[in-house]
Protein backbone atom coordinates (compact mmCIF):
# COMPACT_ATOMS: atom_id res chain seq x y z
CA UNK A 1 0.00 0.00 0.00
CA UNK A 2 1.47 3.44 -0.78
CA UNK A 3 1.92 5.53 1.88
CA UNK A 4 -0.80 8.18 1.32
CA UNK A 5 -3.33 5.80 -0.07
CA UNK A 6 -6.73 5.29 1.40
CA UNK A 7 -7.32 2.69 4.40
CA UNK A 8 -9.59 0.19 4.08
CA UNK A 9 -12.92 0.17 5.57
CA UNK A 10 -12.85 -0.76 9.08
CA UNK A 11 -15.22 0.09 11.91
CA UNK A 12 -12.15 1.59 13.85
CA UNK A 13 -8.62 2.11 13.74
CA UNK A 14 -5.70 1.94 16.45
CA UNK A 15 -2.72 3.71 16.63
CA UNK A 16 0.05 2.63 18.04
CA UNK A 17 2.76 4.77 17.41
CA UNK A 18 5.42 7.15 20.14
CA UNK A 19 3.94 9.78 21.83
CA UNK A 20 5.41 12.14 19.80
CA UNK A 21 4.75 10.95 16.90
CA UNK A 22 1.09 10.71 17.74
CA UNK A 23 -0.20 14.47 15.78
CA UNK A 24 2.01 14.09 13.07
CA UNK A 25 0.79 10.51 12.65
CA UNK A 26 -2.85 11.60 12.99
CA UNK A 27 -2.84 14.50 10.70
CA UNK A 28 -1.44 12.10 8.18
CA UNK A 29 -3.86 9.69 8.49
CA UNK A 30 -6.69 12.27 8.59
CA UNK A 31 -7.52 12.16 4.40
CA UNK A 32 -6.83 8.53 4.56
CA UNK A 33 -9.82 7.36 6.82
CA UNK A 34 -12.04 5.35 5.52
CA UNK A 35 -16.00 7.27 5.86
CA UNK A 36 -17.12 3.64 7.29
CA UNK A 37 -14.26 3.64 10.52
CA UNK A 38 -16.34 5.02 13.37
CA UNK A 39 -14.06 5.19 16.25
CA UNK A 40 -9.86 6.12 16.25
CA UNK A 41 -8.12 5.40 19.33
CA UNK A 42 -4.55 5.57 20.47
CA UNK A 43 -2.62 3.60 22.96
CA UNK A 44 -0.57 6.23 25.06
CA UNK A 45 -0.96 6.26 28.52
CA UNK A 46 -0.07 10.12 28.71
CA UNK A 47 -1.06 11.66 25.89
CA UNK A 48 -4.84 12.56 25.85
CA UNK A 49 -7.45 11.42 23.38
CA UNK A 50 -7.22 15.29 21.40
CA UNK A 51 -4.10 14.40 20.30
CA UNK A 52 -6.08 12.00 17.49
CA UNK A 53 -8.55 15.55 16.95
CA UNK A 54 -7.15 15.91 13.27
CA UNK A 55 -9.13 13.06 13.04
CA UNK A 56 -12.23 13.52 14.58
CA UNK A 57 -15.48 14.29 12.51
CA UNK A 58 -19.12 13.68 12.87
CA UNK A 59 -19.25 9.97 12.07
CA UNK A 60 -15.42 9.30 13.50
CA UNK A 61 -15.05 9.62 17.73
CA UNK A 62 -11.99 9.94 19.17
CA UNK A 63 -9.92 7.91 22.29
CA UNK A 64 -7.38 6.16 24.23
CA UNK A 65 -6.67 2.81 25.25
CA UNK A 66 -3.92 2.06 27.38
CA UNK A 67 -3.07 -1.52 28.44
CA UNK A 68 -1.35 -1.49 31.88
CA UNK A 69 1.39 -4.07 31.34
CA UNK A 70 4.78 -4.06 30.10
CA UNK A 71 5.74 -4.17 26.42
CA UNK A 72 9.52 -5.31 26.98
CA UNK A 73 10.40 -5.21 23.42
CA UNK A 74 8.78 -5.48 20.04
CA UNK A 75 9.98 -8.60 19.24
CA UNK A 76 9.77 -10.51 22.06
CA UNK A 77 6.96 -12.60 23.31
CA UNK A 78 3.46 -12.17 22.74
CA UNK A 79 2.26 -10.19 26.09
CA UNK A 80 -0.72 -11.87 27.77
CA UNK A 81 -3.43 -9.70 27.76
CA UNK A 82 -5.94 -11.62 30.09
CA UNK A 83 -6.72 -9.85 33.11
CA UNK A 84 -4.78 -6.95 32.74
CA UNK A 85 -6.09 -3.00 33.29
CA UNK A 86 -7.16 -1.05 30.38
CA UNK A 87 -7.73 2.70 30.95
CA UNK A 88 -9.70 4.57 28.60
CA UNK A 89 -10.45 7.87 27.97
CA UNK A 90 -12.01 10.18 25.25
CA UNK A 91 -15.89 11.03 23.34
CA UNK A 92 -18.11 8.89 25.12
CA UNK A 93 -18.81 6.90 22.00
CA UNK A 94 -14.82 6.07 21.60
CA UNK A 95 -14.45 5.08 25.35
CA UNK A 96 -17.44 2.81 24.88
CA UNK A 97 -15.76 0.82 22.15
CA UNK A 98 -12.59 0.86 24.19
CA UNK A 99 -14.16 -0.70 27.39
CA UNK A 100 -15.70 -3.32 24.24
CA UNK A 101 -12.63 -3.93 22.67
CA UNK A 102 -10.70 -4.37 26.32
CA UNK A 103 -13.41 -6.95 27.11
CA UNK A 104 -13.39 -9.10 24.10
CA UNK A 105 -9.28 -9.15 25.21
CA UNK A 106 -10.11 -10.46 28.36
CA UNK A 107 -8.66 -7.24 29.86
CA UNK A 108 -10.62 -4.85 32.79
CA UNK A 109 -11.26 -1.02 31.38
CA UNK A 110 -11.63 1.81 33.90
CA UNK A 111 -12.42 5.25 32.69
CA UNK A 112 -10.18 7.83 33.63
CA UNK A 113 -10.35 11.88 32.75
CA UNK A 114 -7.99 13.32 30.55
CA UNK A 115 -6.63 15.91 32.81
CA UNK A 116 -5.65 12.93 35.16
CA UNK A 117 -3.26 10.79 32.63
CA UNK A 118 -0.15 12.07 33.49
CA UNK A 119 -0.57 11.59 37.27
CA UNK A 120 -1.55 7.89 36.14
CA UNK A 121 1.51 7.17 33.97
CA UNK A 122 3.77 8.92 36.61
CA UNK A 123 1.94 5.60 38.61
CA UNK A 124 2.32 3.58 35.98
CA UNK A 125 6.23 4.51 35.70
CA UNK A 126 6.90 4.54 39.11
CA UNK A 127 5.62 0.70 39.63
CA UNK A 128 7.06 -0.90 36.40
CA UNK A 129 9.81 1.42 35.34
CA UNK A 130 12.08 2.51 38.46
CA UNK A 131 12.06 -0.98 39.97
CA UNK A 132 13.50 -2.55 36.96
CA UNK A 133 16.40 0.07 37.54
CA UNK A 134 16.45 -1.15 41.07
CA UNK A 135 16.54 -4.66 40.75
CA UNK A 136 18.87 -4.37 37.39
CA UNK A 137 21.53 -2.77 40.21
CA UNK A 138 20.74 -5.34 42.82
CA UNK A 139 21.38 -7.98 40.33
CA UNK A 140 25.27 -6.75 39.50
CA UNK A 141 25.75 -5.98 43.04
CA UNK A 142 24.54 -9.91 43.83
CA UNK A 143 26.68 -10.49 40.77
CA UNK A 144 29.39 -8.83 41.72
CA UNK A 145 29.38 -10.40 45.70
CA UNK A 146 30.13 -14.29 43.51
CA UNK A 147 27.02 -15.13 42.73
CA UNK A 148 26.14 -16.84 39.63
CA UNK A 149 23.82 -14.33 37.43
CA UNK A 150 20.94 -17.47 36.81
CA UNK A 151 21.05 -17.59 40.57
CA UNK A 152 20.74 -13.66 41.04
CA UNK A 153 18.05 -13.86 38.65
CA UNK A 154 15.68 -16.18 39.96
CA UNK A 155 16.20 -15.56 43.94
CA UNK A 156 15.71 -11.62 42.91
CA UNK A 157 12.37 -12.40 41.00
CA UNK A 158 11.23 -14.29 43.87
CA UNK A 159 12.23 -11.32 46.09
CA UNK A 160 11.11 -8.32 44.03
CA UNK A 161 7.85 -10.08 43.00
CA UNK A 162 6.86 -11.04 45.89
CA UNK A 163 7.33 -7.79 47.20
CA UNK A 164 5.51 -6.55 44.84
CA UNK A 165 2.45 -8.74 45.62
CA UNK A 166 2.63 -7.83 49.16
CA UNK A 167 2.48 -3.97 48.16
CA UNK A 168 -0.30 -4.21 45.86
CA UNK A 169 -2.63 -6.20 48.50
CA UNK A 170 -2.01 -3.69 51.29
CA UNK A 171 -3.71 -0.45 52.15
CA UNK A 172 -0.13 0.98 52.59
CA UNK A 173 3.02 0.54 54.67
CA UNK A 174 1.62 -2.15 57.08
CA UNK A 175 3.36 -4.92 54.83
CA UNK A 176 6.29 -3.51 54.42
CA UNK A 177 9.07 -5.26 55.27
CA UNK A 178 13.24 -4.65 55.74
CA UNK A 179 15.37 -2.39 58.28
CA UNK A 180 13.37 0.60 57.99
CA UNK A 181 10.20 -0.68 58.22
CA UNK A 182 12.08 -2.35 61.79
CA UNK A 183 13.27 1.46 62.35
CA UNK A 184 17.17 -0.36 61.87
CA UNK A 185 18.72 2.97 61.53
CA UNK A 186 22.34 0.66 61.98
CA UNK A 187 21.26 -1.35 59.30
CA UNK A 188 20.08 1.68 56.95
CA UNK A 189 23.71 3.37 57.12
CA UNK A 190 25.36 -0.09 56.34
CA UNK A 191 23.62 -0.47 53.58
CA UNK A 192 24.22 2.87 52.16
CA UNK A 193 27.81 2.52 52.51
CA UNK A 194 27.58 -0.46 50.98
CA UNK A 195 26.05 1.21 47.94
CA UNK A 196 27.28 2.94 44.83
CA UNK A 197 26.59 6.53 44.97
CA UNK A 198 23.87 6.88 42.49
CA UNK A 199 22.18 3.83 44.07
CA UNK A 200 22.65 4.95 47.27
CA UNK A 201 20.78 8.45 46.32
CA UNK A 202 17.69 6.12 45.16
CA UNK A 203 17.98 4.42 48.13
CA UNK A 204 17.71 7.25 50.54
CA UNK A 205 14.54 9.04 48.29
CA UNK A 206 12.55 5.74 48.60
CA UNK A 207 13.59 5.59 52.10
CA UNK A 208 12.38 8.90 53.00
CA UNK A 209 9.33 8.14 50.80
CA UNK A 210 8.31 5.13 52.88
CA UNK A 211 9.35 6.44 56.23
CA UNK A 212 6.77 9.34 55.68
CA UNK A 213 4.37 6.98 55.04
CA UNK A 214 5.43 5.03 58.23
CA UNK A 215 4.98 8.09 60.57
CA UNK A 216 1.72 9.19 58.81
CA UNK A 217 0.29 5.54 60.04
CA UNK A 218 1.96 5.66 62.81
CA UNK A 219 3.63 2.39 62.23
CA UNK A 220 7.20 3.46 63.74
CA UNK A 221 7.82 5.05 67.34
CA UNK A 222 8.62 9.01 66.88
CA UNK A 223 12.46 8.06 68.60
CA UNK A 224 13.21 5.73 65.36
CA UNK A 225 11.17 8.54 62.95
CA UNK A 226 13.64 10.79 63.95
CA UNK A 227 17.06 8.53 63.86
CA UNK A 228 16.20 7.17 60.80
CA UNK A 229 15.48 10.35 59.11
CA UNK A 230 19.00 11.18 60.12
CA UNK A 231 20.60 7.96 58.74
CA UNK A 232 18.54 8.61 55.03
CA UNK A 233 19.86 12.44 54.87
CA UNK A 234 23.22 12.47 53.33
CA UNK A 235 25.27 14.72 55.58
CA UNK A 236 26.54 18.17 54.24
Amino acid sequence: MRPDAALPPARGLVVAVPDSALAGCASALAPRIHPATKVALHTSGLAPAGVLSPLARATLRIGSFHPLVAFPSATGPVVDLSGVAAAVEGEPAAVRSACALARALGMRPFVIAAEAKARYHAAAALAANLPHALVAVAHAMLVGTGLPRAIAARALARLAGGAVASAAAARGMERLTGPIARGDAHAVRAHLDALPERAAAAYRAVGLLALEALAAQKLLKESQIHTLERALTPST
